[in-house]
């Protein structure tokens, strides 16, 4: 299956757009973990972790899915294929575990703090299961983030196997 230029650029398009969400939102959370959760009033700390778990469901969960089949098209349509170039395999590698990571580590985190917040009374502690899983998000997502923030300049700083042919023609050059 080979795709037209302009389905090319659409394809490519979609795959930015989608790698730009999850980017943003992985900065927003982690900021969010780091900066705002710790430090906001228990009153309002509730409202501010569904927002967050509403950003993980909506936007990363989506947007790295959908990373993940732009990313299959891209195998299976162009000639860059899945692991002609060092970089390709490396950006396989890092959204792989970024999906997996995140599914199955991070995001059970975050889906329990709003529950843990909502648990105690304003004037009671937060239980200890809370602050390790906030513990847990703060430095996890952070590498993950170091991880995307790696995707993009994978895709801006290409590496080349030697003896590696050049595109067969301009629409397939870039399957950033």
């Amino acid at each position: 299956m080979r795709l037209s230029p302009g389905r090319m650029r659409l394809l490519k398009l979609v795959h930015i757009i989608l790698s730009s969400a999850w980017l943003a939102s992985a900065m927003i959370l982690v900021f969010f973990f780091t900066a705002v959760v710790p430090e906001a009033p228990r009153a309002d700390l509730h409202g501010i972790l569904i927002a967050l778990k509403t950003i993980d469901d909506w936007v990363i969960i989506p947007a790295a899915n959908g990373i993940l089949i732009t990313g299959i098209v891209y195998g299976i349509a162009t000639h860059w294929g899945w692991f002609r170039h060092g970089w390709i395999t490396a950006k396989w590698g890092i959204t792989l575990y970024g999906i997996l990571f995140g599914t199955f580590l991070l995001g059970p985190r975050l889906n329990r703090l709003p529950e843990l917040a909502a648990s105690v009374p304003l004037d009671a502690p937060l239980p200890a299961e809370f602050t390790a899983n906030l513990a847990f998000l703060q430095a996890w997502g952070s590498v993950q983030l170091a991880t995307l923030l790696a995707a993009y300049l994978l895709s801006v700083y290409k590496w080349k196997r030697k003896g590696s042919s050049p595109p067969a023609h301009r629409a397939e050059r870039d399957p950033s």
